[in-house]
């Protein structure tokens, strides 16, 4: 058994969050401000909950300015990154950093807001991994213009490009590196929470607007252990 454990590989799960101060802005229409971080932090609670259901991420790095998720991390045995809210590809930056010192093989970048997100899909995507001593393996958002799922194996085998046509500079950056690549167009990964129109689709999913937003009309209260 121990020998197993030394042979496992570390695979860590990035999370980039922004301060929930500005969480959901394309909302603002539909969703007041305590709306929108109510929701944000119910996604990010949806996220760590399943990647401590996942059998091969090892750990759980949080990069984000907030002061509340900060501690949230802390209580939660999360690994927490401070950043200065520069963009998604310098909080990624920080954790490639962390990653490499910590020897880390490999780190996946996982949005706060995939709804649907499950521990056995990330699972299926670090085992695909094994065949590879280098790759990169992505999903693409439902638009195929954001990437919502990137693995990198290792951690810096190539640079971010998020909030710029991310899915294809992603594919493009492995192609220049001679880096294989593994696209998959996994349907509950390619959904996320970006417009009014994600929100009234989920709702639909779930059947029950009123009572969806009724959730996050607010509790407020983000202080808690999963």
């Amino acid at each position: 058994m121990m020998k197993k454990m030394m042979n496992k590989k570390k695979i860590a799960a990035i999370i980039p969050m922004k301060n929930l101060h500005f969480a959901k802005s394309r909302l603002s229409t539909i969703l007041t401000l305590q709306q929108r971080k109510n929701l944000a932090f119910f996604l990010l609670n949806t996220t760590i909950k399943t990647l401590k259901e996942s059998r091969l991420i090892t750990e759980i790095i949080v990069v984000s300015s907030d002061k509340t998720i900060e501690k949230f991390s802390f209580e939660n045995s999360l690994k927490f990154i401070k950043d200065s809210d520069d963009g998604i590809n310098n909080a990624v930056i920080l954790a490639d950093r962390y990653c490499i010192n910590n020897d880390i093989d490999a780190n996946i970048v996982i949005p706060h807001d995939l709804p649907f997100i499950s521990a056995n899909e990330i699972d299926q995507i670090c085992n695909i991994s094994e065949k590879y001593h280098k790759c990169i393996i992505i999903c693409p958002s439902k638009r195929f213009d954001g990437t919502n799922i990137l693995f990198r194996k290792p951690p810096n085998v190539i640079r971010t490009f998020y909030d710029d046509n991310s899915y294809i500079n992603h594919l493009k950056e492995a192609q220049k590196l001679h880096i294989p690549i593994e696209s998959l167009d996994l349907d509950n990964l390619m959904f996320d929470i970006d417009t009014k129109e994600d929100l009234i689709e989920l709702s639909i999913i779930l059947q029950n607007w009123k009572s969806f937003l009724k959730d996050f009309n607010l509790k407020g209260n983000y202080s808690q252990k999963i």
